[in-house]
């Protein structure tokens, strides 16, 4: 299953978008959105997992139907287009109108989502989705404790719960190694180790305590259990052992879980992630994870650095308020860090500080001035002369902004010549 299409009408703020996902090479297996806060990045993830959800689910992922209708809108509607391993597509849609009870909504769009509903009545791995909301807690107690059961029931609703609810909980890492050492006989430890050791830097899978139901990790030559590894490790495997564990369950598959096909949703996939983590969680999904198709959000120039051509895109809001999903142009993955930031996607002026912009400032408005105070131009003038200037070739920097280094320059050696 492949999504190749989806189209969103009146969705909390969102008038009009549509998100294609196919490109001239094919199928595009990784789309990275980024944007500022409220322009609804996580709102575009809730609208796939709905209209993908299936009638059984929606029940339990729409709670107040209303709450999803943009305010003053008689409705809202999403609509998606998936492409089946056979290459057939297939057409999906879900549309709420304002006052819809929840059993009003399932018998309304039966027929619109009936091509899903046949799907998963034959095998309830097929279209398979899961998805992280930005909260991503894990389930702390011991045993074979299940996240998202205690919100929803239905397993589709279970998969994305931490997208719709806050107080969702994920199934923990040991929760799922255990399993697998049991349902393989104990052979189960080459699996755990293909999965988790290229994604935790500097750590490495060791073995598992049956006794306690630890999973010890070796850090440098030290033996560490994982509830001992510092928070930014846990927080970093927390959806990878639910993901792993919700991909067993669905595929029943506990020898190869990270050849899954389905379609993988994450909000704020740099969460808690060291810049050296960001540059490389694309390209372990990209490569750990072959055949899951991949829609994340991120507010990380780091990680949207690593997008390939056709990947990125951006969240905005027009002069009119309404909000506008805009591709990037070129090829994320071939510029400096500095060029992505100073591109159209990201908005950005300048890549200086804060405190260096407000200094620059400062000294254009004095020297605006019809009889500027010299005292203080100069001191400005000097603390301007003084940062570090290293223009680089492929700098993104404004002629305005060369010139004023220029003028400064130039003021401050008549000052020493004269």
């Amino acid at each position: 299953m492949f999504l190749k299409r989806i189209t969103i009408q009146n969705f909390r703020g969102i008038q009009e978008m549509e998100l294609n996902l196919a490109q001239p090479s094919g199928n595009r297996k990784q789309t990275l959105i980024i944007g500022e806060n409220g322009t609804g990045k996580t709102n575009l993830l809730r609208a796939v997992a709905l209209v993908m959800g299936g009638s059984d689910a929606l029940a339990e992922l729409l709670n107040t139907p209303d709450d999803w209708i943009s305010f003053g809108a008689p409705f809202c509607q999403l609509s998606a287009t998936l492409l089946t391993q056979a290459g057939e597509e297939r057409s999906i849609q879900l549309t709420i109108n304002r006052g819809d009870t929840l059993k009003g909504i399932v018998l309304a769009n039966q027929d619109q989502l009936a091509e899903i509903d046949a799907a998963l009545a034959h095998a309830t791995q097929n279209y398979f989705v899961v998805g992280y909301g930005s909260l991503r807690r894990l389930n702390r107690s011991t045993g074979f404790s299940r996240g998202g059961e205690t919100i929803f029931r239905q397993a589709r609703a279970t998969n994305v719960a931490t997208l719709f609810n806050q107080e969702a909980l994920l199934n923990p890492l040991n929760t799922w190694a255990m399993e697998v050492d049991y349902r393989t006989n104990g052979k189960g430890l080459d699996i755990i180790r293909q999965s988790l050791n290229d994604f935790l830097p500097a750590v490495k899978f060791h073995s598992i305590d049956k006794e306690k139901g630890h999973l010890i990790f070796l850090y440098g030559s030290t033996q560490v259990p994982l509830h001992l590894l510092s928070d930014g490790y846990q927080n970093m495997i927390g959806w990878l052992g639910d993901l792993l564990y919700r991909i067993s369950s669905a595929f029943n598959d506990y020898q190869s879980p990270l050849k899954a096909h389905g379609l993988l949703l994450i909000d704020e996939i740099d969460l808690h992630l060291h810049p050296k983590w960001q540059r490389k969680v694309l390209d372990y999904i990209r490569h750990k994870l072959p055949n899951l198709q991949l829609i994340a959000t991120t507010h990380s120039p780091l990680l949207a650095q690593q997008a390939q051509e056709h990947e990125l895109y951006a969240l905005k809001r027009t002069s009119r308020g309404k909000i506008a999903l805009e591709a990037f142009r070129g090829t994320p993955d071939r510029l400096l860090l500095h060029q992505l930031l100073l591109s159209p996607i990201f908005d950005l002026e300048t890549d200086e500080s804060l405190a260096v912009e407000e200094l620059k400032k400062q000294y254009e408005s004095l020297k605006r001035r019809k009889d500027p105070p010299q005292g203080k131009l100069h001191y400005l003038a000097t603390q301007i002369e003084q940062l570090p200037q290293n223009q680089r070739s492929n700098m993104n920097y404004g002629n305005d902004q060369l010139d004023l280094l220029r003028e400064i320059k130039s003021e401050l050696k008549a000052r020493r010549d004269s």
